[in-house]
């Protein structure tokens, strides 16, 4: 894909990528200034898309301010390690969640380092913290940059995991570390019910805008429940431009998100995720109903096109069939700061919700 033409100097700018083998976010900060959000690989030449992208778009690998993993689920942090090592100056923050003996252990035993089995997103993390000497994490109310840019003080914060959040993480990684030396060797990363550690990324310019990060946080009691009840969060200032949490799923959406941390005009963006169908028709309707002007980086389906009968007579040739790429994308979103409407671009298979 064409990119085209950077940024200007004075504009701003959200871009998400996906969903390809995960998910990916870069925000332009002003001013040549970048903050890059999870990474995902481009199927089409099995690269990071977001250095694939800086690179189209010429950015000098030094002005990638913080690299932030928002939590550790393979579709989030595919290839983030490459990333880490490319913008080696950039730095890296990881969810507080994991700022603990018990999820320190945790990733290392699922890495495939220490256990034969491989979970690519333990296993991505693991090769961040071995190679990195500074591992900075990101906890409710962390001030992850701040700097000037366009005659404004830019501050990008963290909003979860608040420390009930990060709490009950460490509580759900230390029940499936192995108890014993000699225990059966480990052969996957569990999936938590609720993803609670993911870091939900608030970028306030100067208080004349701002762009909220969702993350995959739930809708939980210390999920987005304990975030729409914080006054601190209320006082950061609306967002113009959301990243809808979670794929869109009702799940990671809560009705109080859209008034009290967006603005009137707002206008939003999602990555699928496709082995869950997300977002579904019914999150698809909720969310144009609080967001009219929505965007999804691929509105492709991994559900292949033929009918039931011709897949089922592949099925008795072929020992393993797969869909081979079910469609990448990118939505981006730019503008001046003090402008009322962002401009939109797609992508690949980007489409309007």
């Amino acid at each position: 894909m064409n990119y085209g033409s950077p940024p200007s100097l004075d504009e701003i700018e959200l871009t998400v990528f996906g969903p390809g083998h995960g998910e990916a976010i870069a925000v332009h900060l002003g001013e040549g200034n970048w903050l890059l959000v999870d990474s995902c690989i481009d199927p089409s030449n099995n690269i990071s898309a977001t250095a694939n992208y800086l690179d189209q778009l010429g950015v000098d690998h030094g002005k990638v301010k913080a690299i932030v993993a928002s939590h550790w689920h393979d579709d989030h942090v595919r290839g983030i390690s490459d990333l880490t090592k490319k913008y080696s100056q950039a730095e890296f923050f990881l969810s507080g969640a994991f700022n603990n003996r018990e999820a320190a252990a945790f990733v290392a035993a699922y890495s495939g380092v220490d256990a034969p089995g491989l979970s690519r997103g333990t296993a991505e993390l693991y090769n961040v913290v071995e190679q990195r000497e500074n591992i900075f994490h990101a906890i409710h109310r962390t001030n992850i940059l701040e700097l000037q840019a366009n005659q404004q003080n830019v501050r990008v914060t963290a909003w979860s995991p608040t420390p009930s959040a990060s709490a009950q993480s460490i509580a759900n990684f230390a029940q499936y570390l192995p108890k014993v030396a000699d225990q059966n060797p480990i052969t996957h990363a569990p999936e938590p019910k609720a993803n609670l550690e993911a870091v939900v990324i608030h970028i306030n310019f100067g208080g004349k805008d701002a762009i909220l990060l969702g993350s995959d946080l739930e809708n939980k009691k210390i999920g987005w429940e304990e975030l729409v009840g914080s006054e601190w969060c209320k006082k950061q200032g609306k967002a113009s431009a959301y990243k809808v949490a979670h794929h869109g799923s009702h799940t990671g959406d809560h009705t109080q998100i859209w008034s009290l941390f967006l603005q009137e005009q707002k206008i939003a963006c999602m990555t699928p995720f496709n082995r869950s169908g997300l977002p579904t028709l019914l999150d698809k309707a909720r969310i144009k109903a609080s967001s009219p002007q929505s965007y999804i980086s691929s509105g492709a389906s991994r559900k292949a096109d033929m009918s039931r009968d011709q897949i089922k007579r592949l099925g008795d040739i072929c020992s393993n069939i797969e869909l081979v790429d079910s469609g990448f994308g990118a939505v981006r979103f730019r503008k001046k700061i003090g402008e009322d409407k962002w401009k939109v671009e797609l992508f690949g298979n980007a489409e309007p919700l």
